[in-house]
């Protein structure tokens, strides 16, 4: 063990000495973030008391707390101190001991840390592993508990029992039984039952930690990590090799284990920006001074040959955004995958040749311009940038983002998602022959996914987040690998996620219910906004609009039946589940209501809270 060490020590200090080596262009040499933390966990003891459990749990042991300070010395080292307090105990009883203990523990370490950069990311990842070995000082004081309450001594009989006399004490058949109290009341270094005086309550120990860091946002982070101490000293629990008889301990030090988690927070200061000069450096020196990637695309701007790329592109190595079929439209734009050869607009759909060449003539003017321009600037105040941008590439205003989840085709069944009417955001559309069941439009991707995961971490199954195309014909899907990027965007940049969770009522006017699917045009000429989904009972049911108040419910109600649609009710929802009318608060409800024939006509079973 003592080897492994060693050799663990070596090989931290010879990677930290190439690193230091190859610094003189890291950013961390112009600004400095050391970081304040604070951390919380167990700490668990391993020596002669209660030995003969290999593998003992650490359940009896108290919880600690420990501050931390960690600075980068290089984007693969950090230094960290550390200041932990806590407790640990541990309870032998045996035919032969009887021993127990509790000690404090104030420990102060001072550790170097290697994160394995660039091993598993050139860039700063959601979480990334790290290890570390350092120097500790501590101080332990050491107590047992030999009596109880009352202060009677705790005499061991064989038979298990705790008695307030010994068992061979002439008046053992009067003896009381005691129950130990577990307060650790008598100071063990007092009793100097071994003869060693009074030693030193404080030692030293080599630290070896490792964990893993998680980034909850750009200055918030998360920890998970253990800590292995190898003492130097074998006094925490009063055994040593100077005991005699049961009390000789073995010639090991005793060792401390701690386990933690922890949030930090990043300060950021400047040290002052030394002028470097770019002529004299390579390539490589100039890649390691600046890591900035300003449009997230996972190509860091050195070497980014695309500057700006939506979020929603997936890119290649140069940073520029990928054309599976070789259209000339990115995939993130492209609403078709194009046979080859075939002409496309400027949304990668296939057009004649007649359409080409009239495009053509559009785009090229007697200037010979054939862009528009648009002015980005970055997040660092850099100076602005004048992109271009080939025809329409925004697309329509209106395009949007939504969130699925379900669609079928207009031919089939309605899907049973009748549980979703709850949400005041559910809506039911169609494009060409399908049916969509949407959870909310967006303006922006990052809205629609930060949707998602606020719907997932509800239990909700979200099939797809999709857009509409050019036309507004249709949803175009978006792929996994961009959700999955931009979900880690909303993570690090700390995006608050909505909330779906409605306190106040909201209402929907149904306004009939069927079998199977029918024409809405023809069954429903007229009435705008309808939505439907098929219930636990089979039953598909149709409503209109969704309403923040009942007057506004009771009016579109008059103006549906004026318009024909005579059997319609409204219906209530609170928290995303089915209420009464009576329950919804409404005022002036008609004389003919009864609460107990709205219940009957409840599909979806309702949490018993709202009964």
């Amino acid at each position: 063990m003592k080897i492994a060490l060693k050799h663990t020590i070596i090989v931290l200090l010879l990677s930290f000495s190439s690193q230091m080596a190859n610094a003189q262009f890291d950013t961390l040499n112009t600004v400095m973030k050391p970081r304040l933390g604070i951390g919380t966990g167990t700490m668990a003891y391993f020596g002669e008391v209660q030995k003969y459990q290999t593998g003992f749990s650490s359940t009896i042991n108290r919880v600690g707390g420990n501050l931390m300070v960690n600075a980068p010395l290089t984007k693969a080292f950090n230094v960290e101190f550390v200041a932990t307090y806590g407790k640990v105990s541990a309870n032998e009883r045996t035919l032969d001991r009887n021993f127990n203990f509790q000690s404090r523990i104030r420990m102060s370490s001072l550790s170097l840390q290697y994160n394995f950069y660039p091993l598993f990311s050139p860039t700063r990842s959601f979480f990334n592993p790290y290890i570390g070995v350092g120097f500790s000082s501590f101080e332990f004081l050491s107590k047992t508990d030999l009596r109880d309450a009352n202060g009677q001594l705790y005499h061991y009989w064989s038979d298990g029992s705790i008695m307030d006399l010994a068992e061979n004490d002439p008046n053992a058949s009067n003896a009381k039984p005691l129950r130990r109290d577990y307060t650790y009341e008598t100071d063990l270094r007092s009793q100097d039952i071994d003869s060693l005086g009074k030693y030193r309550e404080q030692s030293f120990a080599i630290p070896i930690s490792f964990g893993v860091e998680f980034h909850i946002t750009p200055r918030v982070d998360f920890r998970l990590g253990t800590t292995l101490n190898y003492t130097f000293t074998d006094l925490i629990d009063n055994i040593s090799p100077a005991g005699q008889g049961i009390r000789k301990g073995d010639k090991r030090n005793d060792f401390l284990l701690y386990s933690n988690i922890g949030l930090s927070y990043d300060l950021e200061f400047s040290k002052g920006n030394e002028p470097v000069d770019f002529d004299e450096n390579t390539e490589e020196d100039l890649l390691a001074y600046d890591q900035t990637d300003w449009d997230q695309d996972g190509v860091i701007d050195a070497v980014d040959d695309c500057f700006a790329t939506p979020l929603e592109a997936l890119v290649d190595a140069h940073g520029c955004p990928l054309d599976s079929d070789g259209d000339g439209v990115a995939d993130y734009f492209d609403e078709e995958v194009t046979p080859a050869g075939n002409h496309v607009n400027q949304y990668g759909v296939t057009i004649s040749e007649e359409a080409f060449l009239r495009w053509q003539e559009l785009m090229i003017d007697s200037t010979g311009l054939a862009y528009g321009f648009e002015e980005i600037f970055s997040k660092k105040d850099y100076t602005a940038a004048r992109i271009p941008i080939v025809g329409n590439a925004k697309g329509p205003e209106n395009k949007n983002y939504v969130v699925i989840v379900g669609k079928e085709h207009k031919s089939i069944s309605a899907n049973q998602l009748h549980e979703f009417l709850g949400f005041t955001e559910f809506e039911t559309i169609t494009k060409g022959d399908t049916t969509y069941y949407v959870l909310g439009k967006y303006q922006s991707i990052e809205d629609a996914v930060a949707a998602k995961s606020s719907l997932e971490n509800e239990g909700v199954k979200v099939q797809e987040i999709a857009k509409s195309n050019s036309k507004q014909t249709d949803f175009i899907p978006i792929n996994d690998k961009v959700v999955d990027k931009i979900e880690k965007i909303n993570i690090a940049e700390g995006k608050p996620l909505p909330e779906f969770s409605n306190n106040q009522p909201s209402f929907r006017v149904q306004i009939g219910s069927f079998k199977s699917l029918v024409d809405i045009e023809k069954t429903f000429p007229g009435v705008d906004n309808i939505t439907y989904a098929k219930g636990q009972d089979g039953l598909i049911r149709y409503y209109a609009g969704i309403y923040d108040n009942y007057k506004e419910a009771e009016a579109a109600s008059e103006k549906l039946k004026k318009q024909g649609v005579a059997q319609n009710f409204i219906v209530a929802y609170q928290n995303k589940e089915r209420i009464t009318l009576k329950e919804a608060k409404v005022r002036g409800l008609p004389k003919n209501y009864n609460e107990d024939n709205e219940l009957n006509s409840f599909v979806e079973p309702r949490d018993s809270s709202q009964s």
